[in-house]
C-alpha cells in the first residue's frame, strides 16, 4: 500500500490503527524470512509484569531484581561457556545465533554496539575455513528441536542458492556454509548423545554447541578437538533436568571429576519470562503439573535444584552481586578477616573491607597450603601490599584445640603469636544453629533493599559501584570479580545443605555441606562477630580539669 503522509493524516483514527498495524504485520513478515539480522537479545531485565507470573509459583524471596541475559552469554569470551534455562527462556535460539556468528564474522543489527567485544570471534571467522559441531540429545530431539532452530536462525546469503536444502546434507549431518555463493566458508556437523564415544573423533574444530546437557564421556572427548586450537569454545544450553550432575561441578566449582580445569568457565541462568516469544500460557499449564517447589525454580530459572535443597539459590545473584573491583582505601574502609586454617589441605582466608554506609565488599581471598609461619607471613605481606586497615580476624575456633596427632600443636596459638602474628585474631563461635544464624546473616545482606538518601550520595563518590543498583536497590555484600575470589563465587551459586535420610521425622539438620567450600566457611566466621565500621583515628572527647572551673 503506498501511502504519503499527507494522505496517512487524512486517515480516520481507526483507519490509521488499521495501517499501523499492517505495517507490523509486514515487517514480521520480512523478517521471518531471514531473522537472523533482526535478532534481538534478551537483556535480564523483569518488568513488573513479569514479576507478577513468577510471583504465582515462587516465593518473594526467590523471586530476584534481575536475571542474566541472552545477552550476556553472548557477550562473555569464556573458553568453557553454560547456559542454563527454563523452558522457552531461549536457550537453542541464543545458541544457533552465537554459532552464525562464530562461523560467517558477522552480527545481527541488535549487535552492531558491542562489535569490538566480538572482534576477535568476527576476524577468526573471515580468515579462515570454520569447523563447528552440534550436540543434541538424540535423533528425535535433533529433527524435531536442533536442526529447526539452526534452519530458522541460519542468515540465508550463507546458503547455496539461499536455500537449506542445498547446503544440509541430511544422510551425514553436515550443514555446508558459503560466502557469496561460492567459497565455502566451513561446516556445521551435528550429533548426538546416542552415538559412541569413537564417533566423535576427527579434525580440530573452531567450537563446539551442546543442546541439552552431553555425556561426560562425550564432552571429555570432544575437548580433544581443541588441542592445536588457538581458543577453547565450548558451550552448553540445557535445562538443569537431573539436578547437580557433572555439569553443575564443571560450571560451578570448575571441576570434572575432582580435577580442576585450567580453562576460564563461566555460566548464566536465562528466565522463561524474560523471552519476549515464549508463550505464558504453554508455561502455565506446563508447571500446574509440578508439585515439587525445587523444579518450578529450575524450570523458571535455570537453576540447579538440589534434592537436599540449594543453600542460596536465587539469593545469589552473579550480576548483581559480583562487581568490578575498585580500590580500597585506608580511611574509607575497614577490613575484617575470615580465616579457615588446615594443615591437610590449603588453609583459606577471605579479606572483607567495610565503609562507612556498612557495605561489605569481599576484596580479597587468600589460600595457600603451607605451614602456619608461611600463612602469617603471607597473610601480613597481603594486607601490607594493599594498604589494608585491619579491625580483627575470626578463625574457626577448632584451630585453638591441642590436637595430639600433630605433637600437641595449637593451630590457633600459632597464628595469634611470634613472628607475624595476626592481630585481633579471635575463635569463631559454636553452638546450636549457630551454621544457620550465619547463613541467615549473609542472606540479609544479599537481599536488595532500598537506597536511603545517604547511599545515594555515597554512591556519587563511587561510580563504578552503579552496576550494581537496580531500580534504585542494592544489595549491601558484594565480591570482587577476581580469579582469586572464584571459589567463594561457586561456593555461592552450589552450596547445598546437609540432610538426615529421614527429615519429615528428625526434622532439619544443622549443618551445611561446605566440604569442599572453605571459603565460604571463613566468609560465615566473619558474619559471626559484629561488624562496625570505625574511622582511622578514635576521636576521644576532651575533659578539662575541675580547677578550670576555680
Amino acid at each position: 500500500m503506498d501511502l504519503s503522509i499527507e494522505k496517512y493524516n487524512k486517515l480516520k483514527p481507526d483507519k490509521k490503527k488499521e495501517f499501523r498495524q499492517m505495517v507490523k504485520d509486514k515487517l514480521v513478515e520480512v523478517q521471518s524470512i531471514d531473522p537472523f539480522w533482526s535478532f534481538v537479545p534478551t537483556t535480564g531485565e523483569l518488568t513488573p509484569e513479569m514479576k507478577d507470573f513468577l510471583g504465582r509459583y515462587l516465593k518473594p524471596e526467590d523471586i530476584p531484581e534481575k536475571v542474566d541475559g541472552q545477552l550476556d552469554s553472548l557477550l562473555d569470551d569464556s573458553d568453557i561457556l553454560g547456559v542454563s534455562g527454563g523452558n522457552q527462556s531461549g536457550k537453542s535460539a541464543v545458541g544457533a545465533v552465537d554459532g552464525y556468528i562464530s562461523h560467517t564474522g558477522e552480527l545481527p543489527d541488535a549487535l552492531l554496539p558491542y562489535e569490538k567485544k566480538f572482534a576477535w570471534k568476527l576476524e577468526r571467522a573471515r580468515k579462515k575455513y570454520m569447523m563447528g559441531r552440534v550436540v543434541g540429545v538424540d535423533g528425535k530431539q535433533l529433527r524435531n528441536t536442533v536442526l529447526p532452530s539452526w534452519k530458522q536462525w541460519c542468515p540465508r546469503k550463507y546458503l547455496k542458492n539461499g536455500s537449506w536444502d542445498d547446503s544440509f546434507t541430511a544422510q551425514y549431518g553436515i550443514l555446508e556454509l558459503y560466502r557469496h555463493n561460492k567459497k565455502k566458508c566451513g561446516q556445521i556437523e551435528f550429533m548426538t548423545n546416542e552415538m559412541d564415544v569413537e564417533s566423535f573423533q576427527g579434525p580440530p574444530l573452531d567450537w563446539i554447541k551442546y543442546d541439552e546437557e552431553a555425556r561426560l564421556k562425550i564432552f571429555k572427548e570432544n575437548m580433544l578437538r581443541f588441542v592445536t586450537s588457538d581458543k577453547v569454545d565450548v558451550r552448553m544450553y540445557w535445562t538443569p533436568t537431573q539436578g547437580l550432575t557433572w555439569s553443575a561441578d564443571l560450571f560451578q566449582d570448575g571441576i570434572i571429576e575432582d580435577k580442576l580445569l585450567d580453562y576460564s568457565i563461566n555460566l548464566y541462568k536465562l528466565c522463561t519470562v524474560t523471552n519476549p516469544k515464549a508463550n505464558l500460557k504453554t508455561v502455565a499449564t506446563i508447571l500446574s503439573t509440578i508439585t515439587d517447589y525445587n523444579e518450578l525454580k529450575m524450570r523458571l530459572l535455570g537453576e540447579f535444584i538440589s534434592i537436599v535443597g540449594l543453600i542460596y539459590g536465587q539469593s545469589f545473584q552473579r550480576g548483581l552481586h559480583v562487581i568490578e573491583p575498585f580500590k580500597i582505601k585506608h580511611d574509607e574502609h575497614m577490613v575484617v578477616r575470615g580465616l579457615d586454617p588446615h594443615t591437610a589441605k590449603p588453609t583459606m582466608c577471605v579479606e572483607l573491607a567495610v565503609d562507612r554506609m556498612m557495605n561489605e565488599f569481599v576484596c580479597g581471598l587468600y589460600q595457600n597450603d603451607v605451614d602456619t609461619e608461611i600463612v602469617k607471613y603471607e597473610l601480613a605481606q597481603r594486607a601490607k601490599a594493599k594498604n589494608y586497615r585491619l579491625a580483627w580476624t575470626q578463625c574457626d575456633k577448632s584451630a585453638n584445640t591441642t590436637n595430639k596427632a600433630l605433637s600437641d600443636r595449637n593451630i590457633f596459638k600459632e597464628l595469634s603469636q611470634g613472628k607475624d602474628a595476626i592481630p585481633g585474631l579471635f575463635p569463631s563461635e559454636k553452638y546450636t544453629g549457630s551454621i544457620h544464624a550465619g547463613v541467615d546473616e549473609i542472606k540479609k545482606l544479599l537481599k536488595p533493599r532500598e537506597l536511603t538518601s545517604g547511599e545515594e550520595k555515597f554512591l556519587l563518590k563511587y561510580p563504578e559501584m552503579k552496576k550494581s543498583i537496580v531500580d534504585k536497590k542494592k544489595p549491601r555484600l558484594f565480591i570482587f570479580d577476581l580469579p582469586e575470589c572464584r571459589p567463594l563465587i561457586r561456593a555461592m551459586q552450589s552450596l547445598e545443605r546437609e540432610a538426615y535420610p529421614n527429615e519429615d521425622k528428625k526434622g532439619m539438620k544443622d549443618q551445611i555441606n561446605e566440604g569442599k567450600h572453605d571459603a565460604h566457611a571463613a566468609l560465615r566466621y566473619i558474619h559471626q562477630r559484629r561488624i562496625r565500621w570505625m574511622p582511622p583515628v578514635e576521636v576521644k572527647p576532651h575533659y578539662e580539669d575541675e580547677g578550670d572551673y576555680v
